[in-house]
């Protein structure tokens, strides 16, 4: 039995037998990029994808047939600015989804400046570390446009690499969307340095016009996953995902 599937029946285990009864199959935390490289034509693109995507009925479907799946957001940004949470909803119907699409799209950004990676991959962990939060699977979805701020003589910056290692220990799936400008290595640097767990997987768009199509094959991929199984680094995420990667 390997390590992750241990932790989580140990922690079910441990878990009192009315709150494991509320546990759920998915706890997703989408942690976005609002950091200054990202103006805000395209926040408010990149937003309104994660709201058609989330409104869509493919992936409403997907997250039926997840289970039950609980889902908060983190807008991330500088290290100077305490990223923005909108809190766990549970999901049960599409109605639920969309009703947190909605909470997501009205959500007024309030964060800019570095791209301080790492206190946004800190805020979506301590969600998944509450102890009121029980789930068979927790997954952290991250997408940026660019690679972790290097703030070596700032106080008090969450380090990326210790957050990746805090989420492999705890079990957690950190998958990537990695948005393509100026920088064409930087699904490589996802996989490399953010990506981590069974399973885990990095996917790319060009832009932000598509920027929806992509999260919505992620998204779905994401809350169908079956269990931990090879790390998928090289965004082999099927044929007919992989023709919608080619044409954003």
């Amino acid at each position: 039995m390997n390590r992750v599937a241990s932790a989580i029946i140990l922690g079910l285990a441990a878990v009192p037998p009315a709150q494991a009864a509320d546990c759920s199959d998915v706890a997703l935390v989408l942690a976005i990029d609002a950091s200054s490289s990202i103006d805000a034509a395209e926040f408010d693109l990149q937003i309104a994808g994660y709201r058609n995507a989330l409104s869509s009925p493919e992936v409403g479907e997907s997250f039926r047939s997840a289970g039950t799946v609980q889902i908060a957001a983190v807008l991330w940004a500088d290290s100077a600015f305490a990223p923005q949470v909108v809190p766990w909803h549970r999901i049960g119907t599409a109605h639920d989804l969309r009703g947190f699409a909605t909470t997501l799209a009205a959500t007024e950004r309030r964060v800019t400046g570095n791209t301080d990676m790492g206190s946004g991959l800190k805020a979506a962990l301590d969600l998944l570390d509450d102890q009121a939060i029980c789930a068979e699977r927790m997954v952290i979805d991250i997408s940026g446009d660019g690679r972790s701020s290097v703030n070596a003589r700032r106080a008090g910056v969450a380090s990326l690499g210790i957050e990746r290692r805090r989420a492999e220990d705890l079990g957690v799936i950190v998958n990537g969307l990695a948005i393509l400008g100026g920088d064409r290595g930087l699904a490589d640097y996802y996989r490399a340095e953010v990506a981590v767990g069974l399973s885990s997987f990095v996917m790319e768009v060009q832009g932000f016009t598509t920027f929806h199509e992509a999260i919505a094959q992620k998204l779905m991929r994401e809350v169908l996953a079956s269990g931990p199984g090879p790390s998928d680094r090289q965004d082999r995420v099927g044929p007919e995902i992989s023709r919608d990667i080619a044409r954003l």
